[in-house]
């Protein structure tokens, strides 16, 4: 599907049809959003006999980049960018599914092969909101990547909320669970950390007036988005550091409890085996021995036992043993 959106102070915003595009392209007052969701193979030829794009780039496009990266082909800039893979999200599994930009001087192309928040936010916006398309390119560019950045932040807030929980439950009442949970929390922080990383680095490249194509108070703004990432990388550091002191208080909670239960057991261990001895003692079949012909001699023996094991208990108890 290809969705097209230009701007013009005199006509507004138009929404034409993709045999218009050559005309759109060369008027230079014109500001000109392509957007290529999912789109057939016809549809993909506007990328390289429209647009005349590097072969390279287009392959790109058409797979997946696991990285954040951009490129500089002089005329254009060349973005592969990371989002949150919203379906996926509702389903409690994160995963991030990349976004192409190609940014001109008067027109700006995305390509995505799964559902943006961030394009079908700024796309209403701009139609319900034609000044947003009344600037240059990189402006409306600024607004997808912003959008996007931003639909960061619920998530690295539950991110946050499930870390505080594990923490108050590896404290109180630490479980089987409580490992599974610290390592699942970790595998999603580490697998955020190697796109936010790279993007940010994206950002700084953008925000550092690097490229001609974009202007200084566009680079600017860049430099906000820039500091949000940095932000994000921060937190996703601190809820690392988190998880690990987390699986420290859980080893060293279960060590304990471990302890404690060795030290039970060997103090009624202990008080059990002289009343072993005396039982396996009296259990020897001999002629003469203390007590066995008296009436009371297994009463007394009890006795014995039983003042042996309170002696022991009460020794235990005031040495702090037990």
């Amino acid at each position: 599907m290809v969705r097209i959106l230009s701007h013009s102070q005199e006509t507004g915003l138009t929404e034409p049809g993709t045999n218009a595009l050559g005309a759109l392209l060369a008027d230079g007052k014109r500001l000109t959003w392509v957007d290529l969701y999912n789109p057939t193979d016809e549809e993909l030829k506007l990328l390289s006999e429209v647009f005349r794009f590097h072969p390279l780039a287009i392959e790109d496009c058409l797979s997946f980049v696991p990285n954040p990266k951009i490129d500089d082909y002089i005329d254009y800039l060349y973005i592969v960018i990371h989002g949150i893979d919203a379906e996926a999200l509702k389903k409690d599994v994160l995963k991030t599914h990349d976004l192409d930009i190609f940014l001109g001087k008067n027109y700006l192309v995305t390509f995505h092969k799964g559902s943006f928040r961030s394009i079908e936010s700024v796309m209403e916006r701009c139609r319900k909101n034609t000044a947003i398309m009344g600037r240059e390119a990189e402006w409306l560019m600024h607004k997808i990547i912003d959008t996007l950045v931003d639909n960061y932040l619920p998530l690295m807030d539950g991110i946050s909320e499930d870390i505080d929980e594990i923490e108050k439950e590896s404290f109180e009442k630490p479980g089987a669970e409580t490992p599974r949970k610290v390592l699942a929390l970790k595998k999603d922080i580490l697998y955020l950390g190697r796109i936010i990383h790279p993007q940010r680095e994206i950002l700084r490249q953008l925000s550092g007036s690097e490229y001609p194509i974009i202007c200084f108070e566009c680079s600017l703004h860049f430099k906000d988005v820039y500091d949000h990432l940095f932000m994000l990388s921060e937190l996703i550091e601190s809820h690392r550091d988190s998880l690990n002191s987390v699986m420290e208080v859980y080893l060293s909670s279960v060590s304990n409890r471990l302890n404690e239960i060795m030290k039970v057991l060997t103090v009624i261990a202990t008080i059990v085996m002289p009343l072993t001895l005396l039982s396996g003692i009296y259990g020897m079949n001999f002629a003469h021995m203390p007590f066995a012909d008296s009436p009371w001699g297994f009463y007394i023996a009890l006795a014995v036992m039983a003042l042996l094991g309170g002696g022991m208990l009460y020794f235990f108890k005031k040495r702090g043993w037990w």
